[in-house]
């Protein structure tokens, strides 16, 4: 596909033609509302009461949370620190035993993410968002700091939502209280992942039941969100994937769509997954069927990807947003502690500003080494 015909790039472009209609034809924007080339802020403090009444309704629950989140939030910032050193010294020191598990990317929509994964990426991305920025908003108002707005916002494709503190009241607040208000929103994220997990666990059989087709070359006869479940009556699974089977005159490969029969030139003896390669499978994925059967196998299969994106990209967020980097709220979290035992400011700024630089050195030197031995992945 060319770049000028990739439908990000023209949806770019619609941003931008839209934009400047806007500027040359309207000019004044609604109330609350701020328009930019690619996006746009909506702001109301209408909402706000919504926070307040559930800070007043249950406080207690809320206090225990904001205070757990303290806890979890150092916590996931020294296994942060841990599991990224522990990588890089694999890398470093063991590179005989590098392999998947080792591997640290950015999510960059067609860049280490495919494009096929965008839509259940930004549902993911709208829940981690609202969840956080509504857990900071509603331990705010718990510890009485006023909230000036909330609001939703849309850049290019990707939306959000964001509660907005008063800075200066933000400031004066103990450190206690900000650290609670920071952690809040991590705290938030790994609550919701965990949930998700334990859904998944619920609703979906533990065991494939086949696998998706989610690439093919041109010539094949197999088509992208083909569901196979078996070929020649063994059931292909991640156990049966690379284990031979023997046809001799016919190979059966049966779908959700109904069988597919191939006659065969000679006699084979070899995995299933080099028979689908000789099909013109390039990728596949596992289907887990859901444990009580209502929809048919490609919606399940949409639903189980839906979650297993929000519960990886909620944890994920939990965990990153704790490292001690300045614009992470683990950054806060630090300064809360520091402040707690020393009133130097100098010192404070000083060991924030060594935890940032290792913390991003860290983060760094683990995607480099992965794009060293690995090359640009696409997941």
């Amino acid at each position: 596909m060319e770049l000028a015909s990739h439908p990000l790039v023209i949806l770019a472009a619609i941003w931008l033609i839209g934009y400047l209609i806007f500027r040359l034809f309207v000019k004044k924007e609604p109330t609350g509302v701020k328009i930019y080339p690619l996006g746009f802020i909506v702001r109301s403090d209408k909402t706000l009461k919504i926070f307040d009444r559930i800070a007043y309704a249950a406080p207690t629950l809320l206090r225990i949370a904001s205070n757990l989140g303290v806890v979890m939030g150092f916590g996931m910032m020294g296994f942060a620190i841990y599991i990224l050193a522990k990588n890089l010294g694999t890398y470093l020191f063991a590179p005989a035993q590098v392999g998947p598990q080792n591997i640290v990317i950015p999510l960059v929509i067609g860049v280490t993410i495919r494009f096929e994964h965008l839509p259940y990426l930004l549902i993911a991305l709208g829940i981690v968002l609202v969840s956080h920025e509504g857990m900071h908003g509603l331990i705010a108002r718990l510890e009485k700091i006023k909230l000036k707005s909330t609001g939703l916002f849309l850049f290019y494709i990707f939306p959000g939502g964001f509660v907005e503190p008063d800075e200066e009241e933000f400031k004066k607040a103990s450190s206690g209280v900000r650290a609670r208000v920071a952690a809040g929103g991590s705290f938030a994220n790994f609550i919701v992942g965990i949930i998700v997990v334990f859904l998944m666990l619920g609703i979906f059989s533990p065991v494939e039941s086949g696998v998706i087709v989610a690439g093919v070359s041109e010539d094949s006869s197999l088509h992208v969100n083909d569901l196979i479940y078996r070929v020649n009556g063994v059931p292909v699974n991640r156990t049966t994937l690379f284990q031979n089977i023997t046809a001799s005159d016919l190979l059966v490969i049966e779908t959700h769509r109904g069988n597919l029969t191939y006659q065969l030139r000679k006699p084979i003896n070899m995995p299933i997954a080099q028979i689908l390669s000789g099909l013109g499978v390039t990728r596949i994925d596992y289907y887990f069927p859901m444990r009580i059967a209502f929809l048919n196998p490609l919606a399940e299969y949409s639903v189980y990807r839906a979650f297993y994106w929000i519960q990886l990209l909620a944890i994920n967020v939990a965990i990153f947003n704790m490292l001690p980097i300045y614009f992470l709220d683990g950054s806060l979290l630090v300064t809360a502690l520091l402040e707690k035992l020393t009133k130097n400011q100098k010192a404070i700024k000083t060991l924030n500003a060594v935890l940032t630089v290792v913390s991003i050195a860290l983060i760094a030197l683990n995607m480099g080494f992965t794009f060293k031995t690995f090359g640009l992945l696409q997941i």
